[in-house]
């Protein structure tokens, strides 16, 4: 069916059916068209929220409605820069506590004006309220909040709105929006507690927040000096705003219509909402320096660098950390040439950074946002500076992690010590694992998804010689083996085995904990000459831990020999979408010959091995100059 067709299908059953129309596509019809229609659904929307909060502040009945036609004043003004436009609900509550302060300061210089005249009676007080200065500065705290957290509060604290409706008026997984909403609540309770109120107290008072059943006041076609300076003075303009006949039709038209009217509960949804039509999770790229944010095609969407982190307040090392064994550090590159995270994104897109402070979490955007993962005792950030972990798991809801250290003594093997994470609490726990097996994982039920290595010995330097991957208990007691690989470096047979460099993050769990991807390094014999030289490919196997006896082969790459070059991959990475239908994989692409070169590249193939292309590929560069330093492979 065209698209334009099955638009008008739909837009025509939600008439139908009543379905309430997204405040995104409200505000988007308002700022494009001049929709009257959309703004008076926002306005009955979120009036009764405007004028609580509006209330709350001001503690006065003429000053409230002055903010609260302050507030839907520069709604008309500014609803293009609502970004993004469903986050509409957010974006008017800090409008509204801003109109609600400076009414209040204009009101008290007025009073202290009079006060020098006369005694002028005042009927304009609300009814006394014993926790109003504590409302108040609940509602100034969360006004201050970044406006992509203050958004979810708004709309699921105050409003009311599930958690699935916001991820999916959102376009993100529900896990995304239950660890932001999470991590607002923390960043709130955190200012608040600096003006001393306690977490019970900011609960009681964000809830007398909430809208209220009420009538609405009526916002005039003419608005006075009063509310016009008011605006004024918010929008922080020199100029006398000269608003345009439209709008003020516009709004004696929503006075009209709505001035008496009581919102009520929208009904129920008759039928299921649709899926969301764009798919809004990003692959995540940490290369030379840059974090790029890639869709599933390939398209950079944005990208992160070092020079942003740093100027948000991440104090950067200039040791660099690559993805796969660490040894590519270049101590004499700037921080911003070595930017990368330490460890894999959060659920939420949340970023570990290793700063001279300690573990930092940078949370990207537009500027990005840096801050420090405190420790439960003291103001500073959690390890010592130059002791960061590695960040190679996270629990689903973002609120814990696992970090690991890997330690290289001078006479005896590479060993891993692990480390459990408390973001909230701030603490850490010791996870006693034996020292040969690496958390890759976390499942949603709590246990861990590991690799067991087993070494040659020191005349071998080391080398894997097989890797147990295994389901390993929370307590890191009991562990139950899934999967085995092995190679003993014979090149004349066939053979399968894990990169060891990049081992950790060539396993990966599906969102939903029932299946396994693993991007294995696969090696065929062929015979050049009197000399049997290794054919080197990738295989791309999904265990299915119900049967984990049989593991399916999504797809296979084979290496190959064209013209006297011999073509390969090295596996590095892979992913899973976060809605378990495709797989992200990152090879080492190389092409060995008279002139050697290589590359990375990025793959994305349906969860069933139908589709495999390559979306991404950084340029050809040659082994002798030093390879782009690589940080990070994810999808979130």
């Amino acid at each position: 069916m065209p698209h334009c067709v099955f638009a008008t299908a739909v837009d025509r059953t939600r008439r139908v059916i009543h379905l309430p129309v997204p405040d995104g596509e409200l505000v988007t019809r308002f700022t494009t068209a001049g929709d009257p229609d959309a703004f008076a659904q926002l306005f009955r929307r979120h009036g009764p929220m405007v004028l609580a909060v509006c209330r709350r502040v001001t503690r006065h009945r003429q000053d409230a409605e002055d903010a609260f036609q302050a507030a839907f004043l520069i709604l008309t003004r500014k609803a293009g820069t609502v970004n993004p436009p469903g986050a509409i609900a957010g974006w008017l509550f800090g409008v509204a506590v801003n109109a609600a302060r400076e009414a209040r300061k204009r009101s008290a210089r007025r009073a202290v004006r009079e006060s020098l005249v006369a005694t002028i009676p005042e009927t304009g007080w609300c009814e006394p309220e014993p926790d109003f200065d504590r409302r108040a500065v609940v509602a100034e705290e969360l006004a201050g909040l970044p406006e992509g957290y203050r958004a979810l509060i708004v709309a699921c604290d105050l409003q009311g709105e599930p958690q699935s409706a916001a991820a999916r008026r959102l376009g993100v997984p529900v896990g995304t929006v239950y660890s932001r909403l999470s991590t607002a609540r923390r960043l709130l309770a955190d200012r608040l507690r600096r003006r001393g109120i306690s977490t019970a107290a900011a609960v009681a008072a964000l809830a007398a927040l909430a809208p209220e059943a009420v009538a609405l006041p009526s916002v005039s076609d003419c608005p006075s000096p009063g509310v016009m300076e008011l605006t004024e003075a918010i929008m922080k303009s020199g100029l006398a705003l000269r608003w345009k006949l439209a709008a003020c039709v516009l709004l004696a038209g929503v006075a009209t219509g709505l001035a008496d009217e009581v919102p009520k509960p929208a009904p129920a949804p008759a039928i299921a909402p649709a899926p969301r039509a764009a798919d809004e999770s990003r692959l995540v790229l940490g290369l030379a320096g840059h974090v790029r944010f890639l869709k599933s095609d390939g398209t950079e969407v944005s990208r992160l660098t070092g020079d942003a982190a740093v100027k948000a307040g991440a104090d950067i090392p200039t040791q660099s950390r690559s993805l796969d064994n660490f040894l590519n550090a270049t101590a004499t590159a700037s921080a911003t040439e070595t930017f990368g995270p330490c460890g894999r994104a959060a659920p939420d897109g949340r970023l570990p950074l290793d700063t001279r402070k300690g573990l930092y979490l940078l949370t990207p955007g537009n500027p990005p946002v840096v801050a420090p993962v405190k420790a439960a005792k003291g103001n500073e950030a959690l390890f010592a500076s130059g002791d960061v972990p590695h960040i190679v798991a996270w629990a689903p809801d973002g609120k814990r992690a696992v970090g690991r250290w890997t330690r290289r003594p001078l006479f005896s093997g590479p060993s891993y010590e692990h480390v459990l994470i408390d973001l909230t609490a701030g603490t850490t726990t010791e996870l006693k694992l034996p020292k040969n097996r690496q958390v890759v994982d976390w499942s949603a039920d709590g246990w861990f998804l590991a690799i067991d290595e087993d070494r040659e010995g020191y005349l071998k330097g080391w080398a894997v010689k097989s890797q147990t991957l295994c389901k390993v208990s929370a307590d890191g007691k009991t562990s139950d083996a899934l999967a085995a690989y092995s190679f003993d470096f014979d090149w004349s047979r066939p053979g399968e085995f894990l990169n060891s460099g990049a081992s950790s993050n060539v396993v990966a769990l599906s969102p939903d904990g029932k299946r396994v991807a693993c991007l294995v390094s696969t090696t065929v014999p062929i015979q050049v000459g009197e000399e049997s030289v290794p054919k080197i490919g990738i295989k791309l196997c999904v265990l299915d831990l119900a049967n984990k006896a049989r593991a399916a082969v999504a797809f296979e790459v084979p290496g190959k020999r064209v013209d006297g070059t011999i073509l390969f991959d090295v596996p590095h990475g892979v992913r899973w979408s976060p809605d378990g239908a495709r797989i992200g994989f990152l090879c080492h692409h190389w092409e060995s010959g008279t002139q050697s070169v290589s590359s990375w590249r990025v793959g994305v193939v349906a969860a069933d091995g139908r589709g495999a292309k390559t979306v991404f590929a950084s340029d050809k560069t040659d082994p002798k100059s030093p390879p782009p330093s690589l940080t990070l492979f994810d999808w979130r």
